[in-house]
């Protein structure tokens, strides 16, 4: 079969393997969709981020067909629809073990009515759920920053409207914003354009925003989230960034607000809260989620296909692009 496996620093290869022998503990699965995610291009151009032993296959936003199970599996059956967050997604066929137990979690069905180009989404938008949740603690009536209109912010937006927030999208490419005014934001703000905190002050009285989630994270940004704070509000670390990257931080806007900066990884590191997995399959099939709207590309399984997507995220000329295999 076909695997693009990253060997080192920009050094994605095209190869052929053997499809995975299934043992009694294995499922095996066609490969249909996966999306590209911005850590992989940033795995792709510092090797920084979570990073498995090289050569590896960097895709984990995938969605295929169970074709075969191993004597021990029951939980999936053979001509099932699933998605899951292993790494391994840039291949025909992917090989998840339930001895893997961390991520064999992830491993859902997909129902009726969510196509595998959605149900790549379900990773990030499980992560958006997290981050704004469980991280944020963003609830009905909220004020949220949302900083960053790329495919996550998109997200963020999403799921912050659902939950019945009041969201302020900011972003430095106008089209990005008209995306996010689509979606539901309430406020969309090119901060370079504009005056972000005087923003903030008129809408929420003064008090500033209840959470910030910053999707990108460099001294702007945290600048901008730390300006717009109030009392006991929470800013969202929800971006990863290249190794070697330091920010300063004001640190009396944290104490005398009694603020909160806060990590968000994945849907929660050592007890993952793979339930969210399942939440935002339904928000995709009930339309809450209309993900489908952030594909602005579709390849097929090609290094350099995927070399070039890799660049295009870099210079922010895309938002969501799906490898398809059918």
């Amino acid at each position: 079969m076909k695997a693009i496996l990253l060997y080192g620093r920009e050094d994605l290869r095209e190869v052929e393997v053997d499809v995975p022998k299934v043992g009694p503990n294995d499922v095996l699965i066609k490969i249909r969709a996966c999306g590209i995610c911005p850590t992989d291009a940033r795995k792709y151009y510092t090797l920084s981020g979570i990073l498995p032993t090289l050569p590896f296959n960097p895709g984990h936003e995938w969605a295929g067909d169970v074709v075969e199970v191993g004597e021990n599996i029951t939980e999936f059956k053979p001509g099932m629809r699933v998605v899951g967050t292993e790494f391994g997604g840039y291949a025909e066929y992917l090989l998840m073990s339930k001895l893997n137990t961390r991520r064999w979690w992830s491993l859902t069905e997909i129902p009726e009515g969510v196509s595998y180009e959605e149900a790549t989404f379900t990773e990030p938008l499980a992560d958006s759920i997290h981050s704004l949740i469980d991280q944020g603690r963003v609830k009905l009536g909220d004020w949220v920053l949302i900083v960053g209109a790329g495919q996550m912010g998109l997200q963020h937006v999403m799921v912050a409207k659902h939950i019945g927030a009041k969201v302020i999208a900011t972003d430095i490419l106008d089209e990005r914003l008209k995306i996010a005014k689509e979606l539901g934001a309430d406020i969309t703000l090119n901060p370079q354009n504009e005056d972000l905190k005087k923003v903030v002050d008129q809408v929420t009285n003064k008090r500033g925003v209840d959470a910030a989630i910053l999707t990108v994270i460099n001294q702007s940004t945290i600048d901008q989230a730390l300006s717009c704070i109030g009392k006991k509000s929470r800013i969202v670390l929800f971006a990863g960034v290249e190794k070697g990257v330091r920010v300063s931080i004001d640190t009396n806007a944290l104490h005398y607000n009694e603020a909160l900066m806060i990590g968000s990884e994945w849907v929660g590191v050592d007890t993952p809260n793979t339930r969210l997995y399942r939440v935002a399959l339904e928000m995709i099939r009930s339309g809450a989620a209309p993900v489908k709207k952030l594909i602005t590309r579709r390849i097929r399984l090609s290094a350099d296909e995927i070399r070039k997507s890799f660049e295009m995220i870099r210079s922010a000329k895309t938002l969501k692009t799906i490898i398809t295999l059918d």
